[in-house]
């Protein structure tokens, strides 16, 4: 991990929704602050050297919608504040560098408001401009009323690994994690993959039960635009029968329907998979076809293949809507 040199960074590794710590916000701001965001009375000072100057506030309450918390403020001797986050027990502030070597006293600071700050009209548009760049480079995420669908972070490695290593149907054998740093180098790439991948988060806790994927493929080689997916689902075995699976796929379903342009889905599932048939079932999909001996993930123990029967569902946009 590399080193950061605002106050906090190293403890700073909560996430909000996106999956995204306030090292990753400290990094994605330093291409976002500039002249227009600072206050007004240090812009003739600011450069791109001393990016944080001047920027405290906005970028406080802006962390602050995003994690939640309070913002406190540490008093200047000209009488205002330099404003900070604590989220629990995390203490941190992205705008501390502007100081140099002078050291804050973070403790006994009284809490500041947005009430108050952002009734200053230039710091309210700053505000609105600064949360409006950062907000349109967050990565695209799918909310439900107990989950949060989203792109992969490295970070989700731990919560992959407890899944995958022993994946609870044979189509996933291939995907098996033997090792930690084999579940940080699986999520490297999924992490690459922000359109139609994505993590399975409790709102409520931030951990990873599961994902959702796929790629989007055509049913006429003459196609220009891909219009129908097979998507793959699955949910660590310790949260099953919570009604997550459903939860997801739906949200999942909606998305690829209402905003992918996607005009069919279908998937695969075992016979034996007796779960993932009622979810597919649940979800309105037609049972379209039963496979005998269909297709092969693993080996019986005298070394040849075992052969799965497997039920094909499908569903339409137009069934969906």
């Amino acid at each position: 991990m590399a080193d950061y040199k605002f106050y906090g960074w190293r403890t700073a590794d909560i996430k909000e929704k996106h999956g995204l710590t306030p090292r990753n916000l400290y990094d994605m701001l330093s291409d976002i602050w500039c002249a227009e965001t600072c206050a007004p009375r240090l812009r003739g000072d600011w450069s791109p050297e001393n990016k944080t100057l001047g920027q405290c506030s906005i970028t406080a309450f802006l962390i602050q919608d995003l994690y939640g918390g309070k913002v406190f403020g540490v008093p200047l001797e000209d009488g205002s504040f330099h404003c900070f986050n604590a989220v629990g027990d995390r203490v941190f502030d992205l705008t501390s560098e502007q100081f140099g070597s002078v050291t804050l006293s973070y403790t006994g600071c009284p809490e500041q408001f947005r009430e108050t700050h952002l009734a200053e009209e230039d710091k309210r548009q700053r505000y609105e401009y600064l949360k409006a760049r950062l907000f349109a480079r967050l990565p695209k995420i799918i909310e439900t009323e107990r989950l949060v669908l989203r792109p992969f972070v490295e970070s989700d490695a731990a919560d992959v690994y407890e899944y995958l290593r022993e994946p609870t149907v044979n189509c996933f054998a291939s995907m098996k994690l033997d090792t930690l740093e084999d579940a940080k180098n699986a999520v490297k790439k999924r992490t690459r993959e922000k359109e139609y991948c994505f993590a399975v988060v409790l709102k409520d806790s931030g951990k990873v039960i599961g994902e959702f994927f796929g790629e989007p493929e055509a049913d006429d080689p003459e196609r220009s635009t891909p219009d129908t997916f097979s998507p793959c689902w699955m949910l660590n075995r310790a949260y099953h029968g919570n009604g997550y699976a459903y939860e997801a796929a739906k949200a999942y379903f909606d998305y690829l329907f209402s905003e992918k342009g996607i005009r069919r889905i279908y998937a695969y599932t075992e016979d034996y998979n007796i779960p993932s048939r009622r979810l597919c079932e649940k979800l309105g999909m037609r049972r379209e076809g039963f496979f005998m001996e269909f297709v092969t993930f693993i080996n019986n123990p005298d070394g040849t293949p075992r052969y799965e029967n497997t039920y094909q569902y499908a569903i339409l946009k137009k069934e969906w809507q």
